[in-house]
This record gives structure tokens, sequence and C-alpha cells, in this order.
């Protein structure tokens, strides 16, 4: 078991929980191994537990590199509590946004994401 992250699959949902503050570099890691173990279409990006803090361009390249890895449509929602993890995403939901698929959405909320995803 790793002591950055945890992995589950719950309801047809896949849900990556942040347990230490991630690096650009440990996010690219676990993106690898969500794409590689986690082929599911629908994720959950847990970050209530951390701060979360990237610059602009770690932001756009993680959004960039998460676009070649999960070529195929899925639903991403992202729960933040915290209010510059919450912003961050904010940015993020907007690299993410391409023609033809599902924008990703943040909520503050993890019943809100989690319906969301249902829906």
């Amino acid at each position: 078991m790793s002591n950055t992250h945890i992995i589950t699959h719950e309801e047809s949902i896949t849900i990556i929980k942040f347990l230490v503050n991630p690096t650009y570099h440990l996010i690219k890691l676990i993106i690898d191994e969500v794409a590689e173990n986690y082929q599911y279409e629908k994720r959950l990006w847990d970050l209530s537990e951390i701060q979360f803090d990237l610059t602009l361009e770690e932001i756009q390249l993680i959004s960039e590199y998460g676009k070649r890895k999960f070529t195929k449509p899925s639903k991403l929602a992202i729960y933040a509590v915290d209010d510059l993890a919450f912003g961050e995403m904010l940015q993020f939901e907007t690299y993410r946004k391409e023609e033809g698929r599902t924008l990703p959405m943040v909520f503050r909320n993890e019943q809100d994401a989690i319906d969301w995803l249902k829906s």
C-alpha cells in the first residue's frame, strides 16, 4: 500500500485519494498507475485531506498529460475543500476542455461529485 495515495474502485467509480500534498511528479506517476490499472470510465480525485499547490504551468502540463493518458471518453470529478485547491482545480477544468469530451467538474462536496459521476 502506498503512503502517498489510495486507489479504490466502488460502484463503478475509481476513487483516487491523496494522503500527502502531491508534487507535479507524483501526480504524473499516479495518472500512469490509474491509466494502466484502473481503466474505468468514471474517476473521482479526492483532494479533501490535503493542501494542493501547483504552479499554473504545472496544472496545464498535468491537464495535457491526462488528455494523452485517458483517450477513452470518461467522466472526471474532483473533490476539493481547500480554497486554493478548489481554485486551482477550476483552472485545471478549463485546461481539460476538449471538443467531444465531458468537461471535468470540481466539487466541494463528495456526495455531489459521486452523484454527478453516476448521472
